[in-house]
């Protein structure tokens, strides 16, 4: 949800070198970023000791004010809080707005620190190298291609249960071919959803680096899923997707865009943000199986 804030940053000043430094797990995004000049992984430690004028610091957490620090970076331009504003070269105050989108407030951010800067619209493009790697994951069909993104990493609370799943997908299987998606760590729930399932989709759990994951969702003909990392992915390259939100609030973290549809029965407790449910979860469990499957296939034009 960065992604529109750095495009402006680099449109405003296109000659400066940008780097960003990201978690191990979003190792390979940088290519798809053309306007990241070069990526390195945290912590700060493990990487290039270069020495940065500035440093704009998304999370809101000690640790990331911290690291920056660590870099030695002249200007630290973060949101205070979190006791970190001592951290801090210029600490901006958080927006008032309680449901400002994550991708205006990242936008707040860029604007309280360069008064001349304006958010651009990011296209993704996928490099040709894992455009022809995901094309070998999915391989020739004459079906419809369904992703289902089953996981979460944020925690329980964001998933659509399992058997559901399971059910949607043996449903869906009857008039497309469907791919489960996910990382390494989405393994246990990926076996809980095949365990479930009569149709046995193909699994490209943890076989997906972030372009070639990318690369995948360009090419499905919908794309089913959690509030999760890969929902923004998908939408910034395009990709046709039907988001299941439960605990987390839409109008904060859902992508913009036409080709993002939502399913949201907005339960009394929610939004909570909670990772664990500690009741009933009624929030997701209130989804049905057919209610999904009814408009899968109205994204698929399957009248």
């Amino acid at each position: 949800m960065a992604f529109p804030m750095l495009a402006g940053l680099k449109k405003l000043y296109p000659d400066v070198c940008m780097d960003m430094a990201i978690k191990k797990s979003f190792a390979g995004l940088g290519e798809l970023l053309p306007f990241i000049d070069n990526t390195f992984e945290l912590p700060y430690a493990n990487s290039p000791q270069q020495k940065y004028d500035t440093a704009l610091i998304l999370p809101n957490s000690f640790r990331s004010a911290w690291e920056m620090w660590r870099a030695c970076a002249k200007e630290r331009i973060g949101y205070a809080g979190e006791f970190r504003s001592m951290l801090l070269t210029k600490p901006i105050r958080k927006p008032e707005s309680h449901s400002l989108h994550q991708i205006e407030y990242f936008n707040n951010l860029a604007r309280s620190a360069f008064p001349n800067f304006e958010a651009k619209e990011v296209a993704m493009k996928v490099p040709d190298t894992f455009d022809l790697k995901a094309k070998k994951l999915i391989g020739e069909t004459k079906k419809p291609v369904v992703g289902i993104g089953f996981g979460a990493t944020y925690g329980s609370a964001k998933m659509w249960p399992a058997e559901r799943f399971a059910k949607l997908i043996d449903a869906l299987s009857e008039e497309a071919n469907v791919f489960l998606i996910g990382a390494k760590s989405d393994r246990e729930v990926e076996q809980a959803v095949m365990a479930q399932t009569k149709s046995q989709p193909k699994s490209l759990v943890g076989l997906t680096d972030i372009p070639t994951l990318a690369g995948v969702l360009s090419h499905l003909d919908l794309y089913i899923t959690n509030d999760t990392g890969p929902l923004h992915l998908a939408s910034a390259v395009g990709a046709n997707v039907l988001v299941i939100f439960g605990p987390t609030d839409p109008n904060e973290t859902k992508p913009p865009g036409d080709n993002v549809t939502l399913i949201y029965n907005r339960a009394n407790c929610a939004p909570c943000w909670k990772r664990l449910c500690p009741t009933d979860h009624r929030c997701m469990t209130e989804i049905t199986v057919d209610e999904v499957f009814h408009s899968a296939r109205l994204a698929l034009d399957l009248r």
